[in-house]
């Protein structure tokens, strides 16, 4: 006796999204770094257009290479825009709270540096399973922006910073 036949269908729809999965996973590795591991996820966090590109085809299969180019670099620039004026403004604009990622002078400690993080990665986690569901950029893009703002009103909370000097 054989096993029965897989239905066509179903086999293809279940390794369809399986393998966006793993390319949305493979999105999620960069943030990771970026809010846990300073500095060394500051400069991961630069792969994230090179693997945009890569799971584009997957995950965003209607848009071209060009435009997804451009989406990859508006992520990039939003995750880190808030530290990088932050830096260069001594604190006038910009967001403070993720600057110590960037340059690791004086990190949180506790609840300062979990929950921030945290709560990070919640906000670009939603907005890539958004942008999966959707097959948009737009909504990781967004999430990615979002995850700055969301690390700096968490840690606006929980002032705690250790400062080794």
């Amino acid at each position: 006796m054989t096993a029965p036949e897989p239905v066509p269908g179903n086999t293809s729809r279940v390794k369809t999204q399986s393998v966006r999965m793993r390319a949305a996973a493979i999105l999620a590795v960069p943030i990771l770094l970026a809010f846990t591991v300073p500095p060394f996820g500051f400069l991961a966090s630069f792969s994230l257009p090179v693997l945009a590109a890569r799971v584009r085809p997957r995950l965003w299969p209607r848009i071209s290479p060009a435009t997804g180019h451009l989406y990859a670099a508006l992520a990039l620039i939003g995750l880190w825009l808030p530290a990088l004026l932050a830096l260069v403004s001594n604190g006038r604009i910009g967001s403070e709270a993720t600057t110590w990622l960037v340059l690791p002078l004086c990190a949180p400690s506790g609840a300062a540096l979990l929950v921030p993080a945290a709560l990070a990665l919640l906000t670009y986690l939603a907005g890539l399973t958004a942008s999966v569901v959707s097959r948009s950029p737009l909504p990781w893009v967004l999430g990615t922006w979002g995850a700055p703002m969301a690390y700096w009103a968490a840690s606006s909370w929980l002032v705690n910073f250790s400062c080794v000097a």
